[in-house]
């Protein structure tokens, strides 16, 4: 799928902090922007460009609730030049949303949709308003959106409950085998921290990488160049824009809201995350 234009690329807030990194990156021999790697054995010259698979899920591991029947897993990718501009980005609506970035600040979609932490001094439109210029961060950075999701009311009957511990893993895998299906750039994928998941999690990408093997028969990984990286999302641009993804899928889902002007808001919101999602698994096991 080709990218879209955007309008305004050039100029604005996206435009400004496109053109302020690469000033910055210009004077720097040893960033990886270029990516062009000189190795003499091959006689040539070899690029390099990658691109960022970041990740966080929403819902609950385990057994199903009323308000979460499923655990989704969302990716945001980012190619390398898009990185630097991301966080920057973020940082800029931050301070223009909040007023000053507090120490330690992060983005979380459950916070900003619901006033909490610190929002909490915020009407209902600016939070709207803040949410929507995160989100709109897809469109004007060219920022692609995979995701997968697990009914866990059907994993626990399908398996008899066995299978409730590996809702991430299935999730994970049928994420990855999507992401991995888009083109052949090289990938690096960030997770957001999910200390009981952590180490098994490694080894089932590892796993994947060498033979396919998952959770369940699948298909052997291509692009993913490294090992699986779980990170702190308050240090990851990347991982806090698939949090603030993730949570629109989620409570999109629920297709209901308090008032009027925050339906049509979350609609809204769930219609730019679509423009921008290449591929997803529907819930599984359906």
């Amino acid at each position: 799928m080709g990218r879209p234009e955007v309008a305004g690329d050039s100029g604005g807030l996206v435009g400004d902090v496109k053109r302020r990194s690469n000033a910055t990156d210009a004077g720097r021999s040893g960033h990886l922007r270029s990516a062009t790697l000189s190795i003499p054995q091959l006689g040539g010259i070899v690029s390099a460009m990658a691109q960022f698979v970041y990740i966080d899920e929403t819902g609950s591991i385990g057994t199903m609730t009323s308000r979460q029947p499923y655990l989704t897993l969302v990716a945001v990718l980012v190619d390398e030049e898009r990185v630097k501009p991301l966080g920057e980005a973020l940082q800029f609506l931050a301070m223009n949303h909040l007023g000053w970035i507090p120490a330690g600040f992060e983005f979380h979609g459950h916070e900003v949709w619901g006033g909490d932490g610190w929002w909490h001094s915020k009407s209902p439109p600016e939070l709207i308003s803040a949410y929507e210029a995160v989100v709109n961060l897809l469109i004007q950075l060219e920022l692609e959106v995979v995701h997968s999701s697990i009914n866990k009311a059907k994993l626990h009957e399908r398996y008899d409950g066995n299978a409730d511990k590996n809702a991430y893993r299935l999730g994970l895998q049928f994420l990855l085998e999507k992401v991995d299906r888009l083109g052949q750039l090289n990938r690096i994928v960030v997770a957001d921290e999910t200390k009981e998941q952590e180490l098994s999690s490694i080894q089932m990408v590892a796993d994947m990488q060498k033979w396919g093997g998952g959770e369940v028969p699948g298909r052997t990984l291509e692009t993913v160049i490294d090992s699986l990286h779980f990170v702190r999302s308050d240090a990851s641009p990347g991982v806090q824009m698939a949090d603030m993804t993730a949570f629109v899928i989620q409570r999109s889902r629920r297709d209901r809201e308090g008032h009027p002007d925050a339906l049509a808001a979350i609609r809204r919101i769930r219609g730019v995350v679509d423009s921008r999602t290449m591929r997803w698994r529907e819930p599984w096991p359906s």
